[in-house]
């Protein structure tokens, strides 16, 4: 309605014998309807420029393929795993997260959580000094060999995220003995225990994720914090499916879990994934998850690099003292308290191992 107004031509008076030359106002006017036809189409064709990739984005369950036929939940008993059977997991592709993850896992054991610290790190990438810092804490580190992006998609890939399929292996922890595994990024900070999560009925879970931009709250799922059953049958699987999968490709490790998971993965509610990015968007909602939060996922800020880009060296703990001060200015101070919480982890840590870190070369 609004178009056919602009566009329709207003009824005008014959012209009297005194109106037959036209006033330099009229004049005016003819003259700029023209452009005023032209400006509305280039709006126009502005916002559907804007509206077609909100409306054609990527979903993995608007582009189901079915190549999991991995049940939802598990065999009622085996939903009871001892503790001894049990594995918090996190990975180190880098020694520049060698502190982070250190923290991470003795957050972890802080929260009492009853479980064994398995780290794969990429062979040949980290070295023997962040191997012992990650000892130092209880990780029990062991090597795996790099999965490369599937059908040469490493072009297409951030440089950051061109290692990560090499989290698949993680689903081969059968191999060592787990029954029930958490896994855990490395700058995620465990808040409260989780041991629930070992006992879940359920062989997939994670939290859906969220965005700072305009993709919001997302029915997809963030890859930071995970509960699974490992299977080395489900690893075997991955690794043929992850080479005919269709998903946009700059996703990496995530993107594909989330296509093999689609429509079968439960999701778990915030407080298990405590993404920063709650908090930009919506901090009446992080105040709400506060008093149950149990993992707090540093997105948005890194407390612990100075520069993510640039994050292939053990920082010394001037260099983390810098951190720490640029992640609480960063975004105007948002994350201030976030930050204050992995100092505090990161102060216990030194002060009760330290000394066993500051030996490590």
């Amino acid at each position: 309605m609004f178009l056919q107004r602009l566009s329709a031509r207003a009824y005008e008076r014959l012209p009297s014998p005194v109106s037959r030359v036209p006033s330099p106002e009229k004049g005016r006017q003819y003259h700029w309807r023209p452009w005023a036809g032209a400006v509305v189409v280039v709006v126009l064709f502005i916002l559907w420029l804007v509206a077609k990739p909100l409306a054609s984005r990527y979903n993995p369950l608007d582009n189901y393929q079915n190549i999991n036929s991995l049940p939802v939940t598990v065999d009622p008993g085996e939903q009871n795993v001892p503790s001894s059977r049990r594995a918090v997991v996190s990975a180190l592709d880098s020694d520049g997260y060698a502190i982070a993850v250190a923290v991470a896992g003795y957050s972890a054991r802080n929260a009492n959580v009853t479980a064994r610290l398995l780290l794969p790190y990429l062979e040949n990438k980290v070295s023997e000094r962040a191997l012992c810092i990650a000892r130092a804490v209880g990780w029990e580190p062991y090597p795996v060999p790099l999965i490369p992006p599937p059908r040469g998609d490493a072009k297409y890939v951030f440089p950051r995220f061109k290692e990560q399929y090499t989290k698949l292996h993680i689903w081969a922890l059968d191999k060592k003995d787990v029954d029930s595994a958490v896994y855990i990024d490395a700058d995620t900070l465990v808040l409260r225990n989780f041991d629930e999560l070992f006992e879940s009925p359920f062989n997939f879970a994670a939290t859906p994720d969220v965005y700072s931009d305009r993709r919001g709250f997302s029915v997809t799922f963030n890859a930071g914090v995970l509960a699974f059953r490992p299977s080395s049958a489900v690893y075997d699987d991955m690794r043929r499916k992850m080479e005919i999968a269709e998903y946009p490709p700059g996703d990496a490790e995530q993107g594909f879990l989330n296509l093999y998971f689609a429509g079968t993965a439960i999701h778990l509610p915030y407080i298990y994934n405590a993404n920063l990015a709650i908090k930009f968007r919506s901090p009446v909602l992080w105040e709400r998850l506060l008093p149950e939060m149990r993992v707090v996922h540093y997105t948005l800020v890194k407390p612990f690099l100075p520069d993510p880009e640039h994050s292939h060296q053990i920082l010394t703990e001037d260099e983390i003292a810098q951190a720490l001060k640029q992640a609480a200015h960063s975004r105007e101070g948002i994350f201030r308290e976030e930050v204050v919480w992995w100092e505090a982890v990161y102060r216990r840590m030194m002060n009760e191992y330290g000394h066993v870190i500051q030996q490590c070369h």
